[in-house]
């Protein structure tokens, strides 16, 4: 998807999908094309203030661990000022999978109907620890999917499939694509939500078969992201799921 998409398209709640480092980079060339009178130079002023994150367009929120209320309390103090008729600004939540249940549900009124110019950008590398209050509140954007793990295609590929590979064939792609422990988790929520889409995909056709199959494939990645990898054993968590498939 384009920044000039996400632009024109633009939402009052947003929820970005993707490496941090790129959704950093996403985010500030898309507020850079908003309010740059040269949709986004990188060379005029506002753009290097966007850049720096201190445009006053924006506010940047980044937990230190988990959010708490103290971290969030600037959202609720600035929505509370009525904007300009032709005035914007912008909540942008990093690493809103670190948001807990309380802080989450303590933005869901301001999420669903923020005041006139106020948005929400949420900034998360999985998609499956955002609350689906929050979810369903959002705009989604997955920005894994755009080449950013072609890389890893190969074993992306391999648990899309309907019919799995032989072991040998699985090892050696295991071997050469080498996925680390922060790459596996995202590799596995981008699988959750290609099999998520055949689930939905099967009841709307009501094709059993399909269903049967999506429903079963969710229900073992589910699984397997409640115990991920720790330092050092992502080839061995994947050699444990590929077992559960063979």
């Amino acid at each position: 998807m384009s920044n000039q998409n996400v632009v024109t398209h633009i939402s009052p709640a947003q929820l970005w999908i993707g490496n941090h480092t790129h959704l950093i980079k996403k985010t500030t060339q898309t507020l850079q094309a908003l309010f740059c009178k040269d949709n986004g130079c990188k060379r005029c002023k506002t753009c290097e203030l966007i850049d720096k994150q201190q445009h006053h367009s924006s506010i940047w929120l980044k937990p230190e661990k988990m959010y708490t209320r103290d971290d969030i309390k600037v959202i609720f103090d600035t929505i509370s000022f009525k904007l300009e008729d032709d005035q914007k600004l912008f909540f942008i939540i990093q690493h809103a999978d670190f948001l807990t249940a309380a802080c989450a549900n303590s933005l869901l009124k301001s999420v669903e109907e923020p005041p006139e110019g106020y948005h929400f950008i949420f900034l998360a590398e999985r998609q499956s620890q955002i609350l689906p209050t929050i979810q369903s509140r959002c705009m989604i954007h997955s920005f894994y999917e755009h080449g950013a793990y072609e890389h890893q295609k190969q074993i992306i590929d391999i648990f899309k499939s309907e019919k799995i590979c032989t072991p040998a064939a699985f090892l050696k792609i295991l071997d050469e694509e080498k996925p680390n422990e922060k790459e596996t988790i995202e590799i596995i929520d981008i699988l959750l939500k290609h099999w998520f889409k055949q689930f939905r995909s099967a009841i709307e056709h009501n094709d059993q078969k399909k269903y049967q199959l999506a429903h079963a494939t969710v229900t073992k990645l589910k699984t397997a992201l409640q115990s991920p990898p720790m330092p050092g054993s992502s080839k061995i968590f994947w050699r444990n799921l590929y077992l559960q498939f063979g």
